[in-house]
């Protein structure tokens, strides 16, 4: 009796593990995708946060992703709207190859210290088959507001 009492714990375990991993985000914990809202006074260190929030979102497993550049666009197209262009690079796992992704994030400025994002467009030249995955980048978009 007192090994199937073990293996039912065991298996109580297991699954409750399981509930557990599955019922998380599917972009990994909430702590690691930064909010517009909560930017804070670290810029570059925020943008490369979102920059590589998007990545991650956008492929899959990508390795070594970097800032290589960000830009913020004011008033555009109208006011109290502000576009952030990022351009990262990340390596493939499979292949280790360098990759290029242009993102632009189109954000609204009406409060100063709580921005909200509007759209995230995402391109790279991975020539993989699989393109990047746009329910993803709504999810962390989603994400982004909170």
């Amino acid at each position: 009796m007192t090994t199937r009492r073990s293996v039912l714990a065991v298996l109580a375990v297991l699954a409750t593990a399981t509930l557990v991993a599955l019922s998380g985000p599917a972009l990994g914990q909430s702590d690691d995708v930064p909010s517009f809202r909560k930017r804070g006074d670290m810029e570059k260190q925020f943008v490369t946060k979102v920059g590589t929030a998007i990545v991650k979102a956008a492929r899959l497993k990508p390795q070594k992703i970097a800032l290589l550049s960000h830009e913020y666009k004011l008033n555009t197209p109208k006011a109290n709207r502000a576009e952030l262009l990022l351009k990262m690079e990340f390596h493939g796992l499979v292949t280790k190859k360098r990759y290029t992704a242009d993102i632009t994030v189109m954000i609204d400025t009406t409060d100063k210290d709580a921005w909200e994002v509007i759209d995230i467009r995402y391109s790279d030249n991975d020539p993989s088959p699989l393109s990047p995955n746009q329910k993803n980048i709504d999810e962390l978009k989603r994400m982004m507001n909170k």
